[in-house]
């Protein structure tokens, strides 16, 4: 999870910031309105994208075959047999914290969009232009939400209010700009951590106002007297955070937007860029769904075996661990002193696998989740646990193959068996206790 918001946030910033140096100062607001609302889209999503992605099975688990557990190559235990523990953290805190302020942000949300709903039916309505007047009796800006422009009653009844102000507004409803309010104020109370939505939010509000000031431009032709207008109501109070609204915190920047003039050429060409962006960022920051496929044939037998078992005289053997057991083709267990003198003879004692530090590369390939699952000194953890780890407190790893009717329902391909020092020490003084005989007899052939 931490990884995909810190994916997510890191794109936003990038198209967010190719906004603010190329695009906002230039007079394209309708491609800058899809820009800002698809760049929000974009950046929460692109992190999902997987792409297929092929290399040799030799990448995965490092320059050597793959190793397995002893007791797991003797028991051919499945993974799903495997006990699945979570280790300690505090993301349930976490979690907690998360939905109270998402929860109170979300009652806001729906209080402010209920007031709105409340004005409204308790105001006379008047049908204007192909949208609706809600008449309010306080001295208020015209301001807008869905199709509903609300006005003052006796400024609407004296024809007291400007037509370039009711051009305004109208081009709010037409444009549906309330659905971009809506839809960002929305996606903030669940993001509300990352401070880069409220500029886009700031951003978006204003390049409203720009669309609104161009469409009062095309129809009444009078930059100066609009201008004047606008600052005759900067004393007004600010209406409802819901609504599309006359707004001037930003007057200079929308008074020079009013006089600029960008050319077709340099609307191809920022165009252009933008649309190059997305295409790169979404190969920077999809996920890359790595397929391993073995190199050879002989490859893909070397990985069930931990190592080549080594051999020690029979004799030996005998006077040190006649009282261990011995696992034969068969899988029974006996005691040394209980075989035959030929199956003594092909006795060999299995060393414990060497300790082997995982490379930095495979450290961070074993936290993508839809790849790897994760044990940890016998405990199943997820992946994000290894966050608080480094490479260097892995001793020895093992991995496996998870077979499509043996997958757990996260998915994960392949699953690694990690061993810290404290664990490693500890299978090795096991191993000293209870050491792996196998009687290395060929199997008997099928009659």
């Amino acid at each position: 999870m931490m990884l995909y918001l810190l994916k997510s946030s890191l794109c936003l910033l990038v198209l967010f910031g190719f906004y603010k140096l190329l695009l906002e100062n230039e007079k394209i607001h309708r491609f800058n309105r899809f820009y800002l609302l698809f760049s929000l889209v974009f950046s929460f999503t692109v992190p999902l994208i997987t792409v297929n992605v092929q290399s040799e099975l030799i990448s995965v688990f490092g320059q050597q075959p793959i190793p397995q557990v002893d007791n797991r190559l003797i028991d051919r235990l499945e993974p799903d047999k495997l006990p699945i523990q979570s280790a300690y953290d505090f993301s349930d805190i976490a979690g907690f914290l998360y939905w109270l302020i998402t929860s109170a942000l979300l009652v806001r949300f729906f209080r402010n969009s209920f007031s709105l709903i409340r004005r409204i039916s308790q105001h006379r309505r008047v049908h204007y232009q192909g949208a609706t007047l809600v008449l309010l009796p306080d001295n208020c800006l015209p301001h807008t939400f869905l199709h509903y422009l609300f006005i003052n009653q006796s400024a609407y009844e004296s024809r007291a209010i400007e037509p370039e102000l009711f051009t305004h507004e109208l081009a709010h409803i037409r444009q549906r700009h309330t659905y971009d309010i809506l839809f960002i104020e929305l996606l903030s109370c669940f993001y509300w951590f990352n401070p880069l939505l409220f500029l886009i939010k700031r951003a978006i509000r204003l390049n409203h106002e720009f669309l609104a000031d161009a469409a009062v431009i095309d129809q009444h032709q009078h930059v100066i007297e609009y201008q004047c207008l606008l600052l005759s109501k900067l004393t007004l109070a600010t209406p409802a955070s819901l609504t599309s609204q006359l707004t001037f915190h930003a007057t200079k920047q929308r008074f020079l937007m009013m006089t600029k003039r960008t050319s077709k050429t340099r609307i191809l060409i920022t165009g252009t860029v933008a649309l190059s962006l997305f295409a790169l960022l979404t190969v920077v920051f999809s996920t890359k769904l790595v397929a391993q496929v073995p190199t050879t044939p002989s490859q893909k037998a070397q990985t069930r075996i931990v190592q080549k078992p080594l051999p020690v005289n029979s004799s030996k053997l005998e006077e040190q661990y006649k009282d261990k057991l011995v696992i034969s083709w068969s899988r029974d267990r006996r005691k040394f002193s209980d075989l035959s003198e030929e199956e003594k003879k092909n006795v060999v004692l299995v060393a414990p696998f060497p300790p082997k530090t995982p490379t930095d590369a495979q450290f961070s390939d074993w936290k993508n989740p839809k790849l790897f699952g994760i044990w940890i000194d016998g405990k199943r953890v997820k992946n994000e646990v290894l966050d608080t780890y480094k490479p260097t407190d892995i001793t020895s790893f093992s991995g496996s193959f998870v077979h499509k009717n043996a997958r757990q329902p996260e998915g994960y391909l392949y699953q690694m068996d990690l061993m810290t020092h404290s664990a490693y020490e500890r299978y090795l003084k096991e191993r000293e206790e209870n050491p792996l005989l196998i009687v290395m007899k060929p199997r008997p052939k099928r009659q």
